[in-house]
């Protein structure tokens, strides 16, 4: 078990400056700072957020890219006691006072051409901000009673709109023991591996990563959106024995660059899959093409990392995403309709309690909209799962996608699973639809390969598939919708145009 005695998220930073000035904190493009230069940025930008109005409980949405200004900016909130959300860059004008309002959002920091906001202050963070703060001086961070600090965490909105979930200081101190504790490939090595994020924080797998890796004392590798594949894919090539954390869909993605017999990143230390499960047989093809270390994380926002599973693991386990990570008081259960927990192998709710779990949604209603809900101290994930007599928990599907078709309920992972082992679909997603008549058909949206073939796709489910899991049409889709953290946008194919699907 890793133990830190951080009482603000931000100490961990100045701890590190105090311990190893010199050791890289950021690296940005061309540009390094250290541990040292890192804490220095953080309480000037603090006196910032103080000069401008914003003080202790404020909740204050931040919607920057990918840069060493959000990650100072994020921790000089989190250092004043103010309540930081991680808002998405891409959030659109409609969207962005629906969001302010909803999170009671006093505050906005956003670069030049970003949506203007509702929010009573708005600040801008120009391309010379750090110049803008280099003279100011003091420590402001936040004495009152470490308990009442707080963080809202929104979910991805992958099935509707997002929930805010509220954590503490405490929580992300936990989690990140946990993490630590957890993962062989911290501490298998001499050194800290650097951390290659190609996704901006708004994300809950790369904010929780990042403030991990601040915690262990490790660089971060903040990378820009890349118009082309092929030039992230040499960028994340340039880093050797990197952390590499990427939701399944875009783990796929680089298949495309790799070669059929050599890994792509042959000396990554470990690839990190987490956001979806994945399939059995897309385990087997990353760990040969991309790297022999790919890991699969699975929690949420409001637990963090609940499981982790190497590749070692994954061979006798194939289809679980792990085993819970071991730590004081955390519970994971399967739980009947009635509440009660099941024995195992049986199939159910699966719930949380313990030090890592969040307090409550911010919005209460929240907790009666959709699946993942908290009950008599348990958070219920939204997840229909098992937990075999080893102890590995086995996704089903997601309560929120369960399709009903005829009297069979049946989950999109299976159908999923099988449609994507055709060397045609680069890529699929199964949801339920109304289309013809009043009850759901099962409709696959697939992303095919270069000269994929529709009635080999079609006889592929037909001998795979029992016919009530068929699809019933087939869409074909040039890039599937995406929400924010790189989840594949489940309720924009709901709504989707559907005048280019094919009967199954």
């Amino acid at each position: 078990m890793t133990e830190f005695a951080f009482e603000n998220v931000s100490d961990c930073v100045f701890h590190h400056a105090a311990v190893n000035p010199q050791a890289p904190a950021l690296i940005d493009g061309s540009e390094t700072m250290t541990y040292g230069a890192l804490a220095t940025l953080v309480k000037q930008a603090s006196a910032y957020l103080i000069s401008q109005g914003i003080k202790a409980h404020d909740h204050v949405g931040i919607a920057l890219t990918n840069s060493i200004e959000r990650v100072a900016l994020a921790l000089a909130l989190m250092r004043i006691g103010a309540v930081g959300i991680e808002l998405p860059t891409e959030t659109t004008a409609e969207a962005f006072p629906a969001l302010v309002s909803r999170f009671a959002i006093r505050a906005t920091l956003a670069e030049p051409g970003n949506p203007t906001t509702s929010a009573p202050i708005a600040l801008t963070i120009h391309v010379n901000w750090r110049s803008e703060v280099a003279n100011l001086t003091g420590d402001v961070r936040y004495q009152g009673d470490p308990a009442d600090l707080r963080i809202i965490s929104l979910s991805s909105g992958s099935t509707g709109l997002p929930k805010g979930l509220v954590c503490t200081h405490q929580h992300r101190v936990v989690r990140s023991r946990m993490t630590l504790g957890s993962v062989e490939f911290y501490y298998a090595h001499d050194k800290p591996a650097p951390l290659v994020l190609a996704a901006p924080a708004s994300t809950n797998l790369v904010w929780g990563m990042m403030i991990c890796h601040l915690f262990f004392g490790g660089p971060v590798v903040l990378l820009p959106t890349y118009r082309y594949m092929i030039d992230l894919v040499r960028e994340v090539a340039r880093w050797d024995d990197a952390i590499f954390p990427v939701p399944p869909g875009f783990a796929n993605l680089l298949l495309a660059h790799a070669k059929p017999d050599e890994a792509l990143f042959p000396r990554m230390r470990a690839l990190i899959s987490a956001g979806q499960s994945i399939a059995p047989h897309l385990k087997q093809t990353l760990t040969r093409r991309l790297t022999p270390n790919v890991f699969e994380f699975y929690g949420s926002g409001g637990v963090g990392l609940l499981t982790c599973i190497g590749p070692k693991e994954a061979e006798a386990q194939p289809r679980s995403v792990g085993r819970p990570v071991s730590y004081p008081g955390l519970e994971v259960e399967i739980a009947g309709p009635d509440g009660k927990a099941l024995p195992p192998g049986s199939i159910g709710q699966l719930r949380v309690r313990g030090p890592n779990t969040a307090i409550s949604f911010f919005n209460p209603e929240d907790n009666f909209r959709g699946n993942e809900r908290f009950e008599n101290g348990w958070y219920y994930l939204g997840e229909i799962a098992s937990i075999n007599e080893q102890g590995y928990i086995i996704l089903e599907g997601r309560i929120a996608d369960a399709i009903t078709s005829g009297v069979q309920i049946v989950y999109p992972p299976e159908v999923e699973a099988v449609i994507s082992q055709h060397p045609d679909v680069q890529e699929v997603a199964v949801i339920g639809r109304t289309v013809d008549h009043d009850g759901e058909d099962i409709v696959a949206f697939v992303v095919g390969r270069s000269g994929f073939n529709h009635q080999s796709i079609l006889a592929h489910c037909q001998q795979n598939l029992p016919a009530s899991k068929r699809p019933k049409y087939i869409f074909y889709l040039d890039a599937m919708p995406r929400t924010g953290n790189g989840k594949i946008n489940k309720v924009a194919l709901k709504t989707a145009p559907l005048q280019k699907l094919r009967p199954a």
